[in-house]
C-alpha cells in the first residue's frame, strides 16, 4: 500500500488493524515522527513493553533477522526501528544466470533485506525510515504490495493552513485568520516550510495563551519574535515595504547577534524574497490576477496579495540588480571580501532610491 503521511495516520486512527511493517520514506521529519509514534501506539497495548531493537544503516542482516524472529520472553512483541539502511542507496545489480549447473544464485543484501520483511511474524513491527526511495527498485515494488510505503514529503507554505489547524486542535483551540496569515508570511520565503520547529512554537502559543482558546495574531508575534528565523523574515519584509530606517536598524542587530556566520543566511532569504517579488511583477505584467499569481508560484494568496504590494515599489531593473550585487556579495565575501558593511550598500541603493509606484 502506498500513501500520504496524513492519509496513513488518519487510516491508523479508523481502522483497528495494524500492519506490521511501514516504511516511511521522505524529508519531513515532523512525519516521520507522527508516523512512527502512531505505528507503535496501535501495535501495542498502553502496558506492553515490547522489545525494543535499532538498527541504522550498516548493519548485520543476520542481527535483524534475529531481531524480528526473537519471540519475546514475556509476550510483549518487537519494536524494530531501521533508519537509514545503506543498502537502499545501493544501485540494483542485474539479475545473472548462475556460473555453473546447479548453481544457485546468491542473493545480494538488498534482496536478503526485501525477503526479511516480507515474512514478519505476529508478534514484531518493523518501522524502516529512509530519505531517498527509488521507486524503480524492487524493493519499493515489493514494499507497496507486502507493506505500508508511507511518503512523508515536505509542506509548502501555500499547504499550511489544514495543518495549522489540525495542531490548534490538538489543544482544544483554533487560530484567528490574521494570526494564521502572519505564520504563513513567516514561512512563505522559504522553499519548505519546518514542522517540527513550528510546532515547538504552537506549543509555546498553546502555553501561553492558557484558558484562551482562540490564538491572536498578537500571540503569535510574542512567541515568534525572539527567533533568529524571524528576525530575518523581519528583514526581508522591511526591505520588501522600502522602509530604510527599519531596514538599518534590523540590520545592524542582525550583524550583532549573527557575526559573521550568519550573513549566508540572511542574503539567501533576502535574495528568495526579492526572486518572488520580481516572479510576481512579471506575472502581473502579464496581466495575471491574485489566484492565478498563487497557482503559479505554489504561494498562499495572502502571501500573494502582500507581494503584489510590495511589488509595486520597485522596477523590474532594480530587484535585479540588487539581486546580481547579493550574488557577487556572497562570492567576495568567501574569498574575505566585505559583507555586512556590502550588504547595507546593496539595501540602501534598493530601497532608498526614489521610484514611482507602480513603475515597472
Amino acid at each position: 500500500m502506498n500513501t500520504t503521511a496524513d492519509v496513513f495516520l488518519e487510516s491508523l486512527r479508523k481502522n483497528p488493524a495494524c500492519p506490521h511493517v511501514v516504511i516511511a520514506w521522505g524529508e519531513e521529519e515532523f512525519f516521520k515522527k507522527a508516523v512512527g509514534q502512531a505505528f507503535r501506539q496501535r501495535a501495542f497495548a498502553p502496558d506492553a513493553e515490547p522489545a525494543v531493537w535499532n538498527f541504522q544503516k550498516d548493519f548485520e542482516l543476520e542481527a535483524l533477522r534475529e531481531a524480528i524472529n526473537s519471540v519475546p520472553f514475556f509476550g510483549g512483541g518487537n519494536w524494530v526501528v531501521i533508519e537509514d539502511p545503506r543498502m537502499l542507496g545501493e544501485k540494483e545489480k542485474k539479475e545473472r544466470k548462475p556460473a555453473g549447473k546447479g548453481r544457485k544464485k546468491t542473493a545480494t543484501p538488498l534482496e536478503q533485506f526485501t525477503e526479511l520483511l516480507k515474512d514478519v511474524p505476529e508478534y514484531s513491527y518493523v518501522y524502516c525510515l529512509c530519505t531517498k526511495l527509488d521507486k524503480r527498485q524492487s524493493f519499493y515494488k515489493t514494499m507497496s504490495r507486502e507493506a505500508a510505503v508511507v511518503e512523508c514529503a515536505p509542506v509548502r507554505a501555500y499547504q499550511l493552513q489544514p495543518w495549522l489547524r489540525s495542531q490548534a486542535e490538538a489543544y482544544g483551540a483554533r487560530f484567528a485568520p490574521d494570526a494564521m496569515n502572519l505564520i504563513q508570511e513567516y514561512v512563505s520565503a522559504a522553499e519548505t516550510v519546518p514542522l517540527l520547529f513550528l510546532q515547538q512554537e504552537i506549543a509555546k502559543i498553546a502555553l501561553y495563551a492558557g484558558d484562551r482558546k482562540i490564538w491572536q495574531k498578537e500571540d503569535v508575534a510574542r512567541m515568534f519574535s525572539q527567533l533568529p528565523e524571524i528576525s530575518g523574515f523581519a528583514l526581508g519584509n522591511a526591505v520588501e515595504e522600502r522602509k530604510l530606517d527599519k531596514v538599518l536598524t534590523l540590520l545592524k542587530e542582525e550583524r550583532t547577534t549573527s557575526g559573521s556566520e550568519g550573513i549566508t543566511g540572511i542574503v539567501s532569504r533576502l535574495f528568495a524574497s526579492l526572486r518572488r517579488l520580481l516572479q510576481v511583477k512579471e506575472l502581473m505584467a502579464k496581466g495575471a490576477r491574485q489566484d492565478a499569481i498563487a497557482s503559479t508560484l505554489k504561494m498562499h494568496p495572502y502571501a500573494v496579495k502582500l507581494a503584489m504590494q510590495h511589488s509595486n515599489y520597485f522596477t523590474n531593473e532594480s530587484l535585479q540588480t540588487c539581486m546580481v550585487g547579493l550574488a557577487q556579495l556572497m562570492g567576495e565575501s568567501r574569498q574575505g571580501g566585505r559583507s555586512w558593511s556590502r550588504l547595507e550598500e546593496v539595501l540602501v541603493t534598493l530601497v532608498g532610491k526614489t521610484e514611482l509606484k507602480g513603475g515597472t
